[in-house]
């Protein structure tokens, strides 16, 4: 299966193989992924260097990458093919998921705010580390649905905005 990835500003074609291996940009690659919290966060031996990966909001997919934050899309072939994924963007709402169980510490937001995009949105305390989840877009605050003191899941649902 061939995919079109973009992390940050860069744009790379990745295939997996049936058997485990995988080119980027028709290099082949050696790697290593582990499933460390399952569909959400990987620990990836690439070329020799280790990375974690977390998954801190699907929609737009965000990717915490050794505590960076990294914008990223993944479109496969079909979807090529077909002529989906052709970079413009989309309207709708964005659901803000807490990407690990925790505490949620404070909720910066109410309902009918208008953020820009990277506007601090809640701060999660896990693993006593405190982590400030950050508006993937520019939009209004259409639901607040979690407070501030209140433990939550991972994959919850926290806030949703509706984007301009």
């Amino acid at each position: 299966m061939r995919y079109e990835v973009t992390l940050g500003d860069r744009r790379v074609r990745v295939e997996l193989s049936d058997n485990g291996r995988f080119t980027v940009d028709d290099h082949a690659v050696a790697a290593n992924v582990r499933e460390t919290v399952r569909g959400r966060q990987w620990s990836i031996r690439l070329e020799g260097q280790s990375h974690e990966v977390t998954v801190v909001t699907h929609d737009p997919l965000r990717l915490d990458i050794g505590g960076r934050d990294v914008r990223a899309t993944v479109i496969d072939e079909r979807a090529l093919r077909a002529g989906r994924g052709s970079g413009a963007a989309r309207v709708g709402r964005v659901e803000i998921r807490a990407p690990m169980p925790g505490l949620l510490k404070a909720v910066h937001v109410k309902e009918g705010d208008h953020v820009a995009a990277d506007a601090p949105l809640a701060t999660l305390e896990a693993m006593k580390m405190e982590n400030e989840l950050l508006a993937p877009s520019a939009g209004r605050i259409a639901k607040v649905r979690a407070t501030a003191g209140t433990k939550v899941e991972a994959g919850a649902v926290l806030i949703v905005i509706a984007r301009d």
